[in-house]
């Protein structure tokens, strides 16, 4: 191994293990399928984030309209793909709330 190939090595898993979990996170709070179930039963969730950690993100709050079962659902791509993507997806779902 040349000089500086094992510090590259650690700094590559690090950096890996910092994005996998940002992955935990970002998955925590996009909406579960179980919550459109109740309005949709045959439905589903496709996520498949290019990287990692992905600039897309999926908006499903119900809506209160006098007691109505409503509910409003967004699919949204945030500019941009891997941890600049996934940044500005997660600003949008805080906007959005």
């Amino acid at each position: 191994m040349r000089p500086g190939e094992k510090f590259i090595e650690i700094k590559n898993l690090e950096i890996t293990q910092s994005i996998t979990y940002a992955r935990r996170i970002q998955q925590a709070i996009l909406p579960a399928v179980d919550e459109l179930h109740g309005y949709f039963s045959e439905s589903f969730i496709l996520y498949k984030p290019k990287d990692i950690v992905s600039g897309d993100f999926l908006l499903a709050p119900p809506l209160d309209d006098n007691n109505r079962r409503r509910i409003m659902i967004a699919a949204a791509d945030c500019t941009g793909h891997g941890v600049p993507g996934a940044f500005m997806s997660i600003v949008g779902m805080q906007g959005a709330s």
